[in-house]
């Protein structure tokens, strides 16, 4: 798989030029302390078709993932297999602190850290969706992807705001946090019974231990009671560790996107 990654990787440095990202300005933050540092890809085809509008993916950890998600989206777009997206990357300058949307008190962790999560999808929801959908031609659907501690923030997300994004791709997702009340406010949320319509991928790698315990009870619990609405695709993938889970599932969790957008009509 390893292999295959790197190939990967190489691919998508081919054909996607780094300048395609820019930065995006924005007024200072209401709800956060620090700003992240904002960038956007737009598609190709964005100049030429004035009347063409958009799905966003906000991407968490955007410097860090950009190219690589914005070269699979057009590369499977290239192919068939993917709608154009415009590409919002979110990089915040402290990940713990405005990912994990509770304090941890586990000794075994950074006891104090984190908390922030709400306040950064306040910024998120009331300030830098409403600029971009003003300043691009957006289509109302939005996706939000993330990895580790970012992932724990999207599947926050995916309980807590469900009707915010209306799709969720959450990879080798941080769900042993703190005392584990993102899992347990999942596991809530998708056994309450009510309509939950949205499209969630999540991976893991051979992440093992109560890292691995606490997402395996989550995801075999969403598997079980989820409802006719929700599109749901996992993955495993115990070759590879924890840091390439999202370049391992990216394929899948954007084939699978692309599939629910089919059947909502876009």
């Amino acid at each position: 798989m390893k292999t295959l990654v790197y190939a990967f990787l190489f691919l998508v440095s081919t054909i996607v030029d780094a300048s395609n990202f820019k930065v995006l300005q924005l007024p200072k933050p209401q709800n956060l302390a620090e700003p992240p540092h904002i960038t956007i890809a737009l598609p190709a085809s964005y100049a030429a078709d004035t009347t063409k509008t958009y799905p966003v993916l906000y991407l968490l950890d955007g410097e860090l993932n950009g190219e690589l998600v914005d070269g699979m989206l057009t590369r499977l777009y290239q192919s068939n297999g993917a709608n154009e997206h415009i590409v919002v990357g979110i990089t915040s300058r402290d990940r713990l602190r405005d990912f994990a949307p509770t304090v941890n008190k586990d000794p075994r962790g950074p006891v104090g850290a984190g908390g922030g999560g709400d306040k950064f999808l306040d910024f998120i929801e009331k300030e830098l969706i409403p600029q971009v959908n003003k300043t691009y031609r957006t289509n109302n659907f939005n996706v939000v992807a993330g990895h580790s501690i970012a992932g724990l923030l999207v599947v926050h997300s995916f309980h807590s705001r469900p009707k915010l994004f209306q799709s969720h791709l959450a990879f080798s997702p941080a769900v042993w946090w703190g005392a584990r009340e993102t899992s347990k406010a999942t596991k809530m949320y998708v056994t309450s019974k009510q309509p939950i319509k949205n499209y969630l991928y999540m991976n893991i790698g051979s992440e093992g231990g109560e890292m691995r315990e606490v997402y395996n009870s989550l995801s075999q619990a969403i598997l079980r009671n989820r409802n006719l609405d929700l599109e749901l695709r996992l993955n495993e993938f115990n070759d590879d560790s924890h840091d390439f889970t999202m370049a391992a599932g990216l394929f899948n969790a954007l084939t699978g996107l692309y599939q629910y957008q089919q059947q909502q009509g876009m």
